[in-house]
């Protein structure tokens, strides 16, 4: 049974509001920002991503704060955005946004999230409205069995069988992290054009250290719908693996009870003997300094620590000098439950930023880790590694600019000036030479997960060319500079959504800096909005928009 959510709501609305006589009917108010003259973008498919006014929509009301605000405007951003289910979309996060704010709002069908839909709107400080970038479920099917919302045992062994396949471990390495009812919409994660929301299960899986992203159908079949691998003050805790690479204390966080041994915490002195440690400590605190100096985050910290219950609260805690199958470990990588864990071979201070800003991702704009979504998720991680690298103290060659993991063991990793060149060659144009299939799903296993890694070559250079610019597709930009590109990317950090791809991060990223030269953020001028444009040109991002 396939039911627009718009019946769904008439349907609710009816039956709780009395009947009124032919008199007293009124047709109801058309919201402003419906009615107001604006640009839509749409994907490929032709559902709406973003909503830009031609000038700010007033707020309705004059009572409550930014997420008050939000809430305002909420039934014409689902009426706009074909979910037209007023009281379904709940505010998840409010960010700090130049003199405004972004108010994150997620969607749910009778108390359930719908993973993936959520709608990011971008508040002036007065809370009138400059844009709305997002996506949300369209069509509902089926319902929870027995309206049961607590995962069964069946759908849990489901996901443990499919962990054990996908990772090719035996079921003993398996451990189920987290499983909670969601609606699930395929074209919400990019594997898929369905536009149908159905009812599943998410499980949160790590088998040998590895992390599973997996979803199960809760109705009678039981199939698996998708799968895929995951990856103020300041506060830093410090382990020492010493070059071992035991999964137990590696799953485990830094000071809690089975972990590797606390060799620095924060203001302690330097490990004697032990660089690594004494690196990683001081490249926290340079990441730390640029986010809170260049961005609205305010405190990472307070965003991404963990509270390992050692009396030292929450805390950015990381493992050094491990060896989980390679000696000296040539990787480095950020989970949510245990923290940064960074291997000797590349130890560097952009690497250090890269994976917190993985941390950083999840908890703002959460993008999808496949596909075009996964690769903007790498290429901002790259992007603010190396902003973080270049505010630093220390000093920078020319010929190092731009160049991930230069200094390490391994060499540079990723060239962001000149993807094409790199080692291991990235395209440097929207599904130009070199662009990997961005069609991952648990049906359509293509490698990198979609092009991940491959693919946020299109990111790098696109950064690149709006920070220092230059002469790429026969077109010049002139580069708007560190200070003003760190500005422009947080906002767009805060404005994208899961399964947003390229174009809809090209359509975010000149919509921030329009919006900053309304608001007067930063100094930014039209100037500067008409060289991000002509970056987006010259790495061939189609912007798909119509009037309204």
């Amino acid at each position: 049974m396939r039911v627009s959510i718009a019946a769904l709501c008439a349907v609710a609305v009816l039956a709780s509001v009395p009947a009124a006589g032919p008199a007293s009917a009124q047709p109801p108010a058309t919201p402003a920002l419906v009615a107001a003259p604006k640009r839509i973008h749409r994907d490929a498919a032709g559902s709406v991503r973003q909503v830009v006014p031609d000038r700010p929509v007033p707020r309705v009301g004059a009572s409550g704060g930014d997420a008050d605000a939000a809430l305002a405007h909420a039934a014409a951003v689902e009426r706009l955005f074909g979910a037209t289910t007023s009281g379904k979309l709940l505010v998840q996060k409010v960010s700090r946004r130049g003199r405004g704010s972004t108010v994150r709002l997620t969607q749910s069908i009778g108390a359930v999230p719908v993973y993936g839909a959520a709608v990011a709107l971008a508040l002036q400080p007065d809370g009138a409205l400059l844009s709305a970038s997002g996506a949300l479920a369209e069509h509902i099917s089926g319902h929870f069995p027995a309206g049961r919302t607590t995962p069964p045992a069946s759908a849990r062994d489901r996901a443990i069988t499919t962990a054990t396949a996908l990772a090719r471990v035996p079921a003993s390495a398996v451990r189920v992290r987290a499983g909670v009812a969601v609606w699930f919409d395929p074209e919400l994660t990019g594997s898929g054009p369905d536009k149908t929301a159905v009812p599943a299960y998410r499980f949160e899986v790590t088998a040998a250290g590895t992390g599973w992203r997996i979803f199960v159908a809760a109705d009678s079949s039981g199939a698996v719908l998708d799968a895929w691998q995951t990856g103020a003050n300041l506060t830093r805790v410090v382990c020492d693996a010493n070059f071992h690479g035991s999964e137990a204390e590696l799953g485990t966080p830094c000071g809690a009870d089975g972990s590797y041994p606390v060799v620095r915490a924060e203001g302690q002195a330097r490990v004697r003997g032990n660089d690594d440690a004494n690196k990683v400590y001081d490249w926290i605190g340079d990441t730390e300094r640029f986010y809170a100096r260049y961005t609205d985050l305010g405190s990472l910290t307070d965003l991404i620590g963990i509270d390992a219950h050692d009396g030292r609260g929450k805390a950015l805690r990381a493992h050094v000098r491990v060896c989980p199958d390679s000696c000296p470990y040539a990787n480095a990588f950020w989970s949510d439950a245990e923290g940064f864990v960074m291997g000797t071979a590349v130890l560097g201070p952009d690497v250090v930023a890269h994976e917190l800003t993985h941390g950083v991702t999840e908890k703002t704009s959460d993008l999808d880790y496949l596909n075009e979504s996964g690769a903007i998720n790498e290429s901002l991680s790259d992007v603010f590694g190396e902003f973080t690298e270049l505010t630093t103290r220390a000093k920078h060659s020319a010929e190092d600019r731009w160049k991930i993991g230069n200094g390490t063991q391994v060499g540079v990793i990723r060239d962001m000036k000149s993807p094409a060149t790199a080692a291991d060659p990235q395209p440097e144009t929207y599904r130009g030479p070199g662009w990997a299939p961005a069609t991952y799903s648990d049906r359509n296993r293509v490698p990198d997960l979609g092009g991940v890694h491959i693919n946020s070559g299109v990111g790098n250079k696109l950064a690149f060319l709006i920070t220092d610019g230059g002469t790429f597709g026969r077109r010049k930009i002139r580069g708007i500079g560190l200070e003003k590109a760190a500005a422009l990317y947080w906002t767009v950090q805060t404005e994208l959504y899961s399964s947003a791809d390229y174009p809809a991060l090209a359509n975010t990223l000149l919509t921030a800096c329009h919006d900053a030269v309304l608001e007067k953020d930063a100094d930014f001028t039209d100037t500067d909005c008409q060289q991000v444009r002509t970056a987006v040109e010259a790495v061939r991002i189609p912007l798909r928009e119509d009037r309204a």
